[in-house]
């Protein structure tokens, strides 16, 4: 029996301290029942120095503590577990990306933490990652060489949700050969030239966006679903990446639009190519119209544009812009003035010629100036007594014979000028 009991006790010395550390058999975490799966969070943890962890797990959640994982040794307690397959790190105030160096991780999230960049550390050159989740940061911007650490990756999924997101480099992410679905939402982009550079992108996710329009960079893969609800599109017409994927025929296209805030009678070609190719659009029976107001809250699926009461409204909503309004309202109001000055300095020059009558092809110089006249004498002269002299008063055609070209003025007395004899 004391044999028995110093066998007991031997044991005992092995055992305990495991038994003492170990996060589920104390019951620290909640884990199931092979060990594999252990949830630590919200324990307050500051450091890992004390903590052990079964050496079977494959999912291990740290969430809501106030780890940094800024010391070797608290990075070494996640690399050494070489069955780890699943960690996630939410909620901690981790500043930048931990430089963990387990090859075996297939899947880490870091949402919610301190990060504000996502360039990743030079030691996952050597790790396998599949999926990344970096949502509910402040990042707001994503570099050309951010990703570079990853080019021997196998990631296929990225999440960058709700991150403050403005700017993203057109080549940010080249080295994501094999990434297949990648989900952008609730940030503050509002074009996407990266969509260029993947290669076998099934899947991106830009809803809650500053998108006004769909980007050309649609036109450039196929076999994709592009996700752009709740965005600031309120027109689609013959200019959007849909009539390409029409006439070519990309019925493995597929686009969500929902939340949009249409304006219907500018996108009358949009309901049409709903009427004939709902298929593309993954949530045609739900887009609604926001404007003009007797269509607001109307189902675009439901809508005849050829019955459609859109009189007042301008039905291209491509073609009259801002600036191309304002042009034709200027134009017209310059090409209006412009006839008003001509028309007044013709009226002007007519109204300066009724006054008068060219004698002899040369205007008379004074043709307003009036002519005083004897009260003893007729204010013309008798017809034939001069046949030189003719009246300037006279409204009639002029007669002018061969070699009678002197006329004469009447002067205050009504002598003739040019009548020596009278002086």
């Amino acid at each position: 029996m004391k044999l028995f009991i110093n066998i007991i006790t031997i044991i005992s010395l092995f055992v305990e301290p495991i038994i003492s550390i170990d996060v589920c058999t104390n019951v620290q975490c909640k884990c199931n029942h092979h060990f594999t799966n252990v949830y630590c969070d919200s324990k307050g943890w500051t450091s890992l120095n004390t903590i052990e962890f079964p050496s079977r797990v494959r999912t291990l959640t740290l969430i809501n503590n106030k780890l940094k994982f800024d010391t070797t040794d608290d990075r070494s307690k996640i690399e050494n577990l070489t069955s780890l397959l699943d960690l996630s790190l939410n909620q901690n105030p981790i500043e930048i990306i931990p430089p963990f160096n387990n090859s075996k991780i297939r899947s880490i999230s870091l949402q919610d933490t301190s990060i504000t960049s996502v360039k990743f550390p030079s030691t996952y050159l050597n790790l396998f990652l599949e999926t990344i989740s970096l949502s509910n940061n402040k990042i707001h911007t994503i570099d050309e060489n951010d990703f570079i650490a990853l080019k021997n990756s196998k990631v296929k999924r990225l999440h960058i949700d709700s991150a403050s997101l403005s700017t993203i480099h057109q080549n940010a992410f080249i080295p994501l050969i094999q990434l297949q679905s990648l989900s952008l939402k609730n940030n503050q982009l509002k074009s996407c030239e990266f969509l260029s550079t993947f290669r076998l992108l099934s899947s991106i996710k830009l809803d809650g966006n500053r998108f006004t329009s769909l980007p050309q960079e649609l036109l450039l893969k196929r076999n994709i679903n592009y996700f752009f609800r709740q965005n600031l599109i309120s027109i689609i017409d013959e200019s959007s990446p849909l009539y390409t994927w029409l006439k070519n025929n990309y019925t493995n296209n597929k686009i969500y639009l929902a939340n949009n805030s249409f304006d219907c009678c500018r996108s009358l070609w949009f309901i049409r190519f709903l009427n004939t190719s709902s298929h593309f659009v993954g949530d045609a029976s739900s887009l609604t119209c926001a404007t003009p107001s007797n269509y607001a809250g109307k189902k675009l699926i439901e809508l005849n544009p050829d019955e459609m009461n859109c009189s007042g409204v301008l039905p291209n909503g491509t073609w009259w812009t801002t600036g191309r309004i304002i042009a034709v309202v200027i134009g017209g109001s310059a090409f209006i003035l412009t006839s008003i000055v001509i028309i007044v300095i013709m009226t002007r020059r007519q109204r300066v010629r009724s006054g008068y009558t060219e004698i002899g092809g040369i205007d008379d110089p004074s043709p307003n100036t009036a002519l005083l006249s004897s009260s003893n004498e007729p204010p013309f002269p008798p017809y034939g007594e001069d046949n030189d002299a003719v009246s300037t008063y006279s409204t009639a055609p002029s007669r002018n014979t061969v070699g009678s070209h002197i006329t004469s003025v009447s002067t205050a007395g009504g002598i003739p000028a040019n009548d020596d004899n009278q002086i």
